[in-house]
């Protein structure tokens, strides 16, 4: 055991001072430790060869030293990949929340459509003004090994405009995963502030809350996991939403419902009117809507 053992500290002893890996040298000399323990035995049976003995072998010894030798170079593999910085960092990692910068984007009147990308997994909240523009904001937890590399994260980009003919399309960042991984951000809630005279796609999202002024163009909603809308009974609107079974459609209005019975294509379309109905919300792919009315 102890000449392993010291075999064992120069391996380790020569991959420090060297470039070499005390992993890549353990797992190519291991093997040695059978020849010293047979050399032992050897010597032992040279040595007492006239003598009545017996030899024995010490089986802990031979474990203990097996599992020096594999925790040590456990260790030593974590340090070599980096895996023991990860380790430590998230060990000392904290979470912080922030609100992320408002932002207001000024639209022209040849921007016909608005087409929105919302986030998988948080949450959008969507409001009509009059206003000619675009007010932006949400929240975040950033988890970090210090607060100043949570403030350096801060400052990236989560929620991006682009412009394409007389559309402007808006995206947001899901998840950021920073370098090593050590360091994530981790979007929470976002809004939106949209003009009310614009065409309106939103494409995707797991939790869609609309809070409707007025509309005075068509919307489209689609591949929503669960959309809630809540309106004034004086908006003039009609909303359609497609929907598996009658359950998925919720809150306190009174749905007209519309059963399609073709064998080849089940669904149920659920209606509600109000005013004149001349601009329309149509919502399409959702687990569960829900419409709310108030005075």
């Amino acid at each position: 055991m102890a000449m392993v053992l010291i075999a064992f500290g120069i391996l380790i002893f020569i991959s420090q001072i060297s470039k070499v890996s005390a992993v890549e040298l353990g797992m190519k000399f291991w093997p040695a430790i059978l020849f010293l323990i047979g050399g032992e035995i050897l010597w032992y049976s040279y040595r007492y060869k006239e003598e009545d003995i017996k030899i024995k072998y010490d089986i802990f010894s031979i474990f203990i030293v097996l599992v020096i030798v594999g925790v040590n170079l456990a260790i030593y593999g974590l340090i070599e990949t980096g895996m023991m910085d990860k380790i430590n960092s998230m060990v000392w990692a904290q979470t912080f929340s922030y609100q992320i910068p408002n932002e207001e984007i000024q639209i022209n009147e040849d921007i016909k459509r608005v087409i929105i990308n919302p986030p998988n997994y948080s949450n959008l909240t969507l409001r009509t003004e009059k206003d000619n523009k675009i007010l932006l904001a949400g929240s975040l937890d950033i988890t970090a090994d210090s607060e100043d590399k949570a403030k350096e994260l801060l400052r990236n980009e989560y929620i991006k405009t682009n412009r394409s003919g007389d559309t402007l399309y808006i995206s947001f960042v899901d998840r950021y995963i920073h370098g090593n991984g050590i360091n994530n951000v981790y979007p929470r809630d976002f809004s939106l502030i949209i003009p009310e005279n614009r065409e309106v796609e939103i494409n995707g999202g797991n939790d869609l809350q609309l809070i409707v002024n007025n509309i005075n163009k068509d919307w489209v909603i689609d591949n929503v996991n669960r959309t809630k809308i809540r309106l004034k009974k004086a908006t003039d609107v009609k909303i359609t939403a497609t929907v598996d079974n009658r359950e998925a459609l919720r809150g306190n209005a009174k749905w007209n419902i519309i059963e399609n019975n073709n064998e080849d294509f089940l669904n149920i379309k659920g209606e509600l009117a109000y005013g004149e109905g001349n601009s329309r919300i149509n919502i399409l792919n959702s687990d569960e809507i829900v419409v709310d009315e108030i005075e």
